[in-house]
C-alpha cells in the first residue's frame, strides 16, 4: 500500500511539473539566481524522486531510483573548515522530475548544501532560473490575485533588485565574494516562494516583463526597493538608511490613502521618549549633555505627516530629529512606517501614522490602486521611479 502511494505521488509530481512548464518553461528563463532558503541549520533533509547527489569534496556522484531522502549532519563538517573560516560547498542535489523537497516545500532547480564559515551549521541554497524565481516570489511579496499590471510592476522591481545583488555582489558584508548565494529569502532581501506558490497569473506577470529591469541614469541596474504602503509620500534611500542611490526621488502617493492597512495610533511614556534621546546622544545623532536629559522638560512642536523631522524642545533648546531615527529605535511594532506625526497629551506621547514599511520606492498598495484605475505597469513604475528607465536585459 505504501509503495502504491509513493507511485501515485510520483506520477502526480510529473503531471504538476508538466503543467507548470507549459506556463513558465525553465529553458531560456533568464540567468540562474542563487537564493538562500535555509540558514544556520544543524540537520538537513532533502527528498524527492530519482535524486542525484554530488558530494563536492570527493566528486562522488550517486543516483537513487524512486523516492529518496538524503540527510546531512552539519555539525560533522567542522574539520573541513578548520583554519579556513569560510563557507564550503559540501553537496548538490537535484531530481529528474524537476522538483526537490526541503522543509515541506518543493523547489525547482538545484539545491546546494553550504557550510557556515566555522563549519558548525549549514545553509541551503536553491539555484533556479530568474523568471521561475520571480513567478514564485510575487504571491509572497505582493498578492497573486491582484491586477496583472500591479504584479508586472512588482516583477520588474523584484527582478531589478535581484540582478543588482547578483552583479554588485552586495549580498554579505562579512563573506563578500565568498558567499555562495545572491539573495536571502527573507525580509532582509526579498521573500521568495517555492514551486506551488507560483500561479498562472504570477507566471504571466513574470514572462510578460521577462528580462526587464530599471536602470539609473548611468545605465546601471538599480537597487529597486518596495514596501507595502507609504502613507502618502515615498522616501529616498538616504532618508531611511543613509545610503544615497542615483535617480531616487520622493514622490507624492495619494493612491494608497484610505486603502489597505488602516491608520494607527501608538502611545508611549515620557520615559521611553527620554530613553530614545539617550540612545540618540550615545549614537551621536544628537549633540546634547546626557546628564541633562533625565530632569529635562521635553516638548514637541506641532507636527504633521509631511515633515521628515520632529521638532523637540529640550528645556529651552530646539533640536530636530529625523523620523526615521525614531522608527529605528522604537521598531516596527510601535512605528509600522515612517509616515507619522508625534503629539504629547497629559504626559503621554502618541505616534499617529499611516502606512506600512520603510516607504522607499514602489508603494504596493499604491500600485494596486493605480492598476485598478487602468494604469499599466510602465506608468506605475514611471510614477514611483521618475529618475530611472526600463531596459530589457535578456
Amino acid at each position: 500500500m505504501h509503495f502504491l502511494r509513493s507511485i501515485i505521488i510520483f506520477i502526480l509530481s510529473l503531471i504538476i511539473a508538466s503543467d507548470s512548464l507549459a506556463v513558465a518553461p525553465s529553458t531560456g528563463n533568464g540567468p540562474l539566481v542563487r537564493i538562500r532558503i535555509g540558514k544556520s541549520l544543524r540537520q538537513i533533509m532533502v527528498s524527492g524522486f530519482d535524486l542525484s547527489r554530488h558530494i563536492i569534496s570527493t566528486d562522488d556522484v550517486k543516483s537513487f531510483e524512486g523516492k529518496k531522502a538524503v540527510r546531512f549532519n552539519c555539525e560533522t563538517f567542522k574539520s573541513m573548515n578548520k583554519d579556513r573560516n569560510q563557507p564550503i560547498h559540501v553537496a548538490s542535489l537535484e531530481s529528474k522530475t524537476g522538483l526537490i523537497s526541503f522543509e515541506s516545500e518543493k523547489y525547482r532547480g538545484l539545491l546546494k548544501v553550504i557550510t557556515s564559515p566555522k563549519g558548525d551549521s549549514c545553509d541551503v541554497v536553491n539555484v533556479t532560473p530568474m523568471e521561475d524565481y520571480i513567478a514564485q516570489l510575487l504571491p509572497k511579496e505582493m498578492n497573486g490575485t491582484w491586477p496583472i499590471e500591479a504584479l508586472k510592476a512588482q516583477a520588474v522591481a523584484a527582478r531589478s533588485y535581484a540582478l543588482h545583488k547578483m552583479t554588485s555582489q552586495q549580498v554579505s558584508k562579512i563573506l563578500g565574494n565568498e558567499a555562495f548565494y545572491d539573495l536571502e529569502s527573507s525580509e532582509k532581501h526579498q521573500v521568495g516562494g517555492s514551486f506551488f506558490d507560483a500561479t498562472e497569473k504570477t507566471s504571466n506577470a513574470s514572462l510578460d516583463t521577462k528580462g526587464e529591469v530599471l536602470i539609473d541614469q548611468e545605465g546601471r541596474v538599480a537597487p529597486v526597493y518596495f514596501h507595502a504602503k507609504c502613507g502618502g509620500r515615498t522616501l529616498r534611500p538616504d532618508q531611511v538608511w543613509n545610503n544615497r542611490e542615483a535617480g531616487y526621488v520622493g514622490v507624492n502617493c495619494p493612491f494608497c490613502i484610505g486603502v489597505g492597512p488602516k491608520p494607527w495610533d501608538k502611545v508611549v511614556t515620557e520615559d521611553r521618549i527620554k530613553e530614545f534621546l539617550y540612545w540618540a546622544i550615545k549614537n551621536k545623532y544628537l549633540k546634547f549633555n546626557r546628564d541633562g536629559i533625565e530632569a529635562a522638560v521635553v516638548k514637541v512642536l506641532p507636527d504633521n505627516y509631511e515633515k521628515y523631522k520632529v521638532s523637540f524642545y529640550i528645556n529651552d533648546r530646539l533640536v530636530l530629529i529625523e523620523k526615521t531615527l525614531l522608527r529605528r529605535f522604537f521598531g516596527r511594532v510601535i512605528l509600522p512606517s515612517n509616515s507619522f506625526y508625534l503629539k504629547k497629551d497629559s504626559g503621554l506621547w502618541s505616534f499617529v501614522g499611516e502606512g506600512l514599511g520603510h516607504g522607499v520606492g514602489l508603494c504596493q498598495i499604491g500600485a494596486l490602486a493605480m492598476a485598478q484605475r487602468g494604469w499599466d505597469y510602465r506608468k506605475i513604475l514611471t510614477h514611483y521611479f521618475p529618475g530611472h528607465s526600463l531596459k530589457k536585459m535578456y
